[in-house]
């Protein structure tokens, strides 16, 4: 390889977003150490990075069905909610209804499947814009789980406990040291989709959909087929979220996911999946949820109000939509549209 070459690789590299995203988790991780040393805590510690896994482990699973929706140019803001609801269910179906817990996780997995499928009908065969369908059915879900969670007395119970030794050590089982089994799932799950996406032929048609969707129905794509199974499998994974969310906890919670409603919208658009559709990719959705991880933490150990983390965090999620339509607009003079 020539010099040439090799200039050429480095600044190809040092322009992608996966580059950017590094070094603004380098600056970050440098800033928290030197706030929390000034504060007498510590940030840059065996336990902090730990925690952080422990953290990326349950929206990890939100982030890649927000990811493959966001490619396809389509949005999901029902996730959250499905994974409050399947936790939900799981543990009235262990606790209250004595059903074995593989029986409850999949009808748990059943109920996010058909919110799924019905957000892919509202979307596809009504034509309801994805912001509206999906945010409609987020508050449905919650008067849904109210319905589930009051008790034969009449009282609403907000956190349902259950016991079942089973569920909650694969909950609970940690790889090596504190290290839990979910993240290494997470990890694999976004391996596998990244493949999908980048090397299989359904990966390509839902780049082509989001890209130009008039042109991959022209082009003989099964645009409303993909995007019954993008629904379908967003939903699904937001169960799953849900599920290790219980497992570890230990109970079901109204509340639930709820701090991670856009968690995952956020991670795929810091990662550089654009907002418009058609490009990005699932490990800068993985970098983008290490990224705000690492922020959230940092927030955590200096001290920080929940209410200016949140208004931080939002406004992150704002500087990143910034952004890609700034990317898109400066693309799009580019090449003269």
């Amino acid at each position: 390889m020539n010099n040439l070459t090799r200039t050429s690789l480095v600044k190809r590299l040092v322009r992608t977003q996966a580059f950017s995203l590094l070094i603004l988790l380098v600056a970050m991780i440098l800033i928290f150490t030197a706030l929390a040393a000034l504060k007498g805590a510590r940030f840059f510690t065996a336990k902090t990075f730990i925690g952080i896994l422990q953290d990326i482990a349950v929206p990890g699973f939100l982030a890649i069905g927000a990811g493959c929706l966001i490619v396809s140019g389509n949005i999901d803001l029902s996730q959250a909610t499905v994974g409050a609801l399947s936790g939900i269910v799981i543990a009235i179906g262990i606790s209250w209804w004595g059903l074995p817990w593989y029986v409850a996780v999949l009808i748990a997995m059943l109920f996010a499947a058909a919110i799924g499928l019905i957000n892919a009908i509202l979307i596809n065969e009504i034509g309801m814009a994805p912001f509206i369908a999906t945010m409609a059915m987020a508050a449905v879900i919650r008067a849904l789980m109210q319905l589930l969670a009051t008790d034969s007395g009449g009282a609403l119970q907000s956190t349902v406990t259950f016991t079942d030794p089973a569920l909650t050590t694969i909950g609970g089982y940690n790889i090596i040291g504190d290290i839990p089994m979910t993240i290494v799932i997470v990890v694999v799950a976004f391996i596998i989709y990244g493949i999908i996406l980048k090397k299989t032929e359904l990966g390509r048609s839902i780049y082509m959909i989001g890209g130009n969707r008039r042109a991959a129905r022209l082009s003989g794509i099964n645009s409303k087929g993909i995007i019954y199974f993008l629904y379908i499998n967003c939903s699904v994974l937001g169960g799953i979220s849900g599920l290790a969310y219980t497992a570890r906890a230990k109970q079901g919670s109204l509340q639930a996911l709820s701090g991670d409603q856009f968690t995952g919208l956020t991670a795929a658009i810091l990662g550089g999946i654009s907002f418009a559709g058609g490009s990005g990719g699932m490990g800068g959705a993985f970098l983008g949820l290490v990224v705000l991880k690492t922020f959230y933490k940092g927030m955590l150990i200096v001290g920080s109000s929940t209410y200016l983390t949140l208004v931080l965090s939002g406004t992150l999620l704002i500087l990143a939509l910034s952004l890609d339509v700034w990317s898109q607009r400066r693309q799009r003079k580019r090449l003269g549209i």
